[in-house]
């Protein structure tokens, strides 16, 4: 694949879903007694990590861009990807059994790394919801498409808005690293960051420790005038 011009990532994650594959496999009592599976032996390719840097002004601006849309799901969405953080998937996969609007969380039971986390979004975005959505039935999703089961990719219209307020290289998935960013520059530390996002708190120190690093002497020199 590398050969053929796929990307390390694109490499990286396909390996991971063939490892993914035999260790269900292996769960089920599907492979022969002392298989291994062969993707372990495979070496991971180093990844250039993207860094993205988004002031809370552009992030608001994209969220009041998108209440202007036609189908004001969007700007629930938009809503809900710069509050919770969460990845494009985890909210396209969630049906309303998964959402508690008093409480305003969303329960995330299947997520990257396997385990299930809840995602917190303000009053703002619940009352949004609300309006938004009439009718809210257990089993269906929020942002579902014109074929019944199947997510909405909203792909289109975020290329449209992003480049109407200057971030036409912003994806989805970097507000997730600006929500990482901004819980750093808060002083929140990197284990409770990473359990906030469901993230990885290996590969958030390696794209986040500098921000760590700097709270963390804020928070040592506010002590020294104590």
């Amino acid at each position: 694949m590398i050969e053929h011009g796929y990307s390390p990532s694109t490499v990286n994650r396909d390996i991971g879903t063939i490892g993914s594959v035999y260790k269900w496999a292996k769960i089920k009592r599907l492979c022969p007694r002392g298989f291994r599976s062969p993707s372990i032996g495979v070496r991971r390719y180093e990844e250039k990590i993207r860094r993205v840097h988004v002031e809370r002004e552009q992030l608001e601006q994209l969220r009041a861009r998108s209440m202007a849309f036609s189908d004001m799901r969007f700007a629930c969405f938009v809503a809900l990807l710069i509050e919770t953080g969460a990845r494009k998937s985890e909210l396209l996969d969630r049906t309303w059994s998964d959402v508690d609007l008093e409480k305003k969380e969303i329960l995330a039971p299947t997520t990257k790394n396997g385990t299930p986390r809840v995602l917190f979004f303000s009053d703002q975005t619940a009352q949004l919801l609300k309006r938004v959505y009439a009718k809210r039935s257990p089993d269906k999703l929020l942002f579902e498409g014109r074929v019944p089961g199947q997510p909405i990719s909203f792909r289109r219209i975020w290329g449209v808005i992003t480049k109407e307020v200057g971030l036409e290289d912003l994806h989805m998935h970097d507000v997730r690293h600006a929500a990482a960013a901004s819980l750093l520059r808060a002083g929140v530390t990197l284990g409770v960051a990473a359990q906030v996002l469901g993230h990885d708190p290996a590969l958030l120190a390696r794209r986040y420790g500098h921000l760590e690093t700097a709270s963390l002497k804020r928070a040592q020199e506010a002590a020294w005038n104590f």
